[in-house]
């Protein structure tokens, strides 16, 4: 006998054991303990248990504090939590955005970069100031128009309409330009306006070295592997000019290659090796970045693959759960008044037929709103606000998703009843052969199913059918004794049969209170 608890979902699922639960019993079997603890276990187990703490000390752990701040900290909090978010938007790259399409996803990255580009030209312009010993106003007043006419032209492309991927491309290419050959002169101003001999010197050209690498991070913000890839052969080539030509000026000492040699071999090897590292350094770097910005473009075009997949399911899905609810609609026989009340018959007599059995009020319950779902609810399954729609969000597919689970639910009552019909015309047509009551006893063989189908078979029995008339009470009793023994479970058909007189007049009832 199946358990008196069970839940709505399991209505119609064949009993089995999770994977889980096999797993666990092998395990036992070959005498090895799947739950215990190694050392490694522990170890993982104790840094859990560190970053928990971290993470409590610097969030909290959710419980209100026992004092209230006061109206001062209330504001300041809230003034931090605005800048936090408009901060947040302005370097955000995907919030809001759909991934699939080139254009808007070019222009969120552009307008995240000008922004980040703003900010940039404050350091060059703050690097150019103070790693000047005599610094010229001129030109850095110069530098500074030069950025604000840069950035200005960016904001127009970028935001100009129509937006095209064109315009966002080449709004690309220049930032890209722009800032890579910024950090370059920027380089340039300290090695040549810095004396290395003054303390500190060698610090500062060394911080405006490493605005060329932060030009290429920025670069490579785009995930564009053949944008990184063309313009760092232009670094590398620009970057050997300044060491040849600003910081260790080659030139003078290129008047032959025996003078060029000694120079660099012979009297000031650490001049070659400072060179050599420097551009070994920048190489690996680019690697790194490179395969960096290379993965995350595989794993962009990955997920605009799967995205799309997932568009084409979705779009294929709707029409798919739209034709199988129509159908449900077309064939769902219980339409007028009178089948309706047969279903409410049904339910009723399935459900006093599960309390005589000795089932829970709540399966007696579940038992009832199967017996009558596919008319109660065949009306929910309608997607029409949503055929319209080309892509669906996380509600709407949720909603939809529910709806595809009641149609499977409701189609199942539909075979249940049809499986009904079919057997009662079959023996009444002399056709029910061994094979035809074995493929019928294959169908929904559970519990639940066994007691709608006899209530289904007694009612189908009780009522007039264009292959049959209608039969008393006593010479149903017979047949379901006789021909319909072989569909159900010797105790559930023992039930139904014992508290016969019962459901006789329970179904007289019932008849009459619909009348």
């Amino acid at each position: 006998m199946a358990k008196k608890d069970k839940d709505l979902e399991d209505f119609f699922k064949k009993d089995k054991d999770p994977d889980e639960l096999k797993e666990y019993v092998d395990h036992i079997k070959k005498g090895d303990d799947p739950v215990k603890t190694t050392r490694l276990d522990k170890i993982a187990l104790f840094f859990k248990n560190i970053a928990d703490r971290i993470k409590m000390y610097y969030y909290g752990d959710g419980t209100k504090s026992k004092r209230s701040p006061s109206n001062m900290r209330r504001r300041a909090r809230i003034i931090y939590r605005r800048l936090k978010k408009k901060a947040t938007e302005k370097f955000h790259f995907e919030s809001g955005v759909d991934i699939l399409d080139d254009k808007s996803v070019l222009y969120r990255r552009n307008r995240v970069i000008k922004n980040i580009l703003i900010v940039t030209n404050v350091v060059f312009l703050i690097f150019t100031i103070v790693g000047s010993q005599d610094p010229n106003y001129i030109v850095i007043f110069g530098f500074g128009v030069l950025m604000f006419a840069i950035n200005t032209t960016l904001k127009r492309i970028i935001r100009e309409r129509p937006r095209t991927l064109l315009k966002q491309q080449m709004a690309m290419y220049i930032a890209s330009v722009y800032v890579l050959l910024a950090s370059i002169g920027v380089y340039i101003k300290l090695v040549v306006g810095v004396d290395p001999t003054t303390e500190g010197g060698d610090s500062i050209a060394l911080a405006g070295y490493a605005l060329v690498y932060f030009a290429l991070v920025v670069i490579a913000l785009y995930q564009d592997a053949k944008l990184l890839r063309f313009l760092f052969k232009w670094v590398l080539v620009l970057m050997t000019i300044v060491h040849v030509l600003v910081m260790y000026p080659l030139y003078e000492y290129a008047g032959s290659i025996e003078e060029l040699y000694n120079f660099l071999i012979i009297d000031n090897p650490s001049v070659t090796i400072d060179i050599l590292l420097r551009t070994l350094v920048l190489i690996v770097f680019h690697i790194a970045l490179f395969s960096s910005v290379a993965i995350g473009e595989m794993m962009n075009n990955k997920r605009k693959e799967e995205l799309l997949k997932r568009r084409d399911m979705e779009s294929d899905f709707k029409a798919v759960v739209g034709d199988v609810f129509d159908v449900i609609s077309v064939f769902n026989p219980r339409t007028d008044e009178s089948q309706k009340h047969s279903a409410y018959r049904v339910a009723e007599m399935a459900s006093r037929l599960g309390d005589v059995l000795g089932l829970s009020p709540n399966v007696c319950s579940e038992i009832y709103d199967y017996s009558k779902i596919h008319i109660d609810k065949v009306k929910d399954l309608s997607i029409v606000e949503y055929e319209d729609k080309e892509v669906l969000d996380e509600k709407d597919y949720q909603v939809i998703r529910e709806k595809t689970i009641l149609g499977s639910v409701i189609i199942k009552r539909l075979q249940l009843n049809q499986k009904s019909e079919d057997i009662v015309r079959a023996h009444f047509e002399k056709t029910a052969d061994k094979s035809f009551i074995e493929r019928m006893k294959r169908i929904q063989r559970t519990q639940e199913g066994q007691i709608i189908l006899l209530a289904e078979i007694y009612d189908i029995l009780r009522q007039p059918r264009n292959y049959k008339t209608s039969l008393n009470h006593k010479r149903a009793k017979e047949l379901l004794e006789l021909e319909f023994k072989d569909y159900f479970e010797p105790y559930i058909l023992d039930r139904f049969l014992k508290y016969s007189n019962e459901f006789e007049s329970y179904y007289k009832r019932y008849q009459q209170k619909l009348a």
